[in-house]
């Protein structure tokens, strides 16, 4: 480093000593720089860590249950559809949507007993849909499930299925009924004109005190043009009379000439009209009555079906048959009050049809 001498400084005369003297400083300051050591050897590399576990990634069916639940929302909220295209491209798809038109089922109705299952089967159009994927609901739960169409009752009641593919969809209404275990044992060969009764040839209370009387008696009869209750004509029979009115084991339905009305009593106790006027027994009606050990109810198509009730009275053995349109006399020798009209029908089950049946039989008929 060089300075130009001057013998002032900062406006300050030097002298050539001090001027000297300064240089000399500057030159100790700066001293001898040293020479820069070795490098150090490059350390040995850790053990490399072990690789993660890659995982499963989502399965075909998941990416369609995926795109599914996006395709709804797409349906709904446009603003979705980027995100769909995005994923349908993510996993290898066109992001060309080509959208659900309709959804039709097999069937808009569908009556099953319970337990028993059929089949409904969806229709998506167009086919070339990019979603067709089928989602089946039951509203409300309870009565019914559904599987891939298949439909099975749970219990008595009415329900719907509906069909679900993008966007659109489809329904059939469910009526589940209950299964019937009633038999049959006796339907009425031919419509039949009553002038001096009809016997089924039915004992059905013969063994009412050991085993428990259940049957469903259903008639479609008609009195005639000239009927009267004077004589207390006898309409449905299974008695044994004892002369004490105190006590009549078995059922009897007779007509009333105090107020024309037709009612239905077992082992002596009533409540039941299956009656209500002349005039109605004169039109064709239809009858229900039913008996399930001590308790019995009946009604029409004039006189809705009553609750059950129940008899007081001693249940013992009737061995006398079930008549239609009269009724035995007390000795059982032969046969009286008789009911005039026709007979359309008449048919008795062993056991209980349900109420459903039984209320659709008398609104409808068979």
């Amino acid at each position: 480093m060089s300075y130009v001498k001057q013998n002032f400084v900062d406006g300050q005369t030097l002298t050539a000593a001090q001027l000297n003297h300064m240089e000399a400083g500057i030159a100790n300051a700066a001293g001898t720089q040293g020479e820069k050591g070795d490098k150090g050897e490059k350390g040995d590399p850790g053990p490399a860590g072990a690789k993660g576990d890659p995982g499963e990634g989502f399965t075909a069916n998941a990416k369609a249950l995926l795109l599914n639940l996006f395709e709804n929302a797409a349906y709904k909220t446009d603003t979705m559809q980027p995100t769909l295209n995005a994923l349908r491209a993510e996993w290898g798809g066109s992001a060309q949507e080509v959208p659900v038109q309709s959804v039709s089922l097999s069937a808009v109705t569908m009556t099953l007993n319970e337990s028993e299952s059929k089949t409904l089967t969806a229709t998506v159009l167009p086919t070339s849909a990019t979603s067709r994927l089928v989602v089946w609901t039951v509203t409300p739960a309870g009565f019914a499930t559904v599987s891939n169409g298949v439909v099975t009752g749970i219990k008595a009641g009415n329900c719907t299925v509906t069909a679900t593919a993008g966007g659109k969809s489809a329904s059939c209404a469910v009526t589940v009924e209950v299964v019937e275990t009633a038999q049959l044992i006796y339907s009425l060969p031919g419509e039949t004109v009553l002038t001096q009764g009809l016997d089924t040839g039915l004992k059905l209370l013969e063994h009412a005190s050991t085993e428990t009387p259940q049957y469903t008696i259903l008639v479609d009869a008609k009195a005639g043009d000239d009927f009267n209750a004077n004589t207390w004509p006898a309409f449905l029979h299974c008695l044994t009379e004892t002369g004490d009115t105190g006590n009549l084991p078995g059922f009897n339905s007779t007509s009333s000439p105090l107020n024309n009305k037709t009612e239905f009593a077992y082992y002596n106790y009533g409540g039941v009209t299956l009656s209500d006027s002349i005039e109605h027994l004169k039109t064709r009606t239809r009858y229900a009555v039913q008996i399930d050990g001590r308790k019995y109810r009946g009604g029409s198509t004039y006189c809705p079906l009553t609750e059950w009730k129940t008899t007081n009275g001693t249940i013992i053995d009737v061995p006398q048959t079930f008549l239609i349109g009269a009724a035995q006399s007390a000795d059982g020798s032969k046969k009286q009050q008789f009911w005039s009209g026709t007979l359309y029908q008449c048919r008795v089950y062993k056991g209980l049809l349900s109420d459903d049946k039984v209320n659709d039989y008398i609104e409808k008929g068979w």
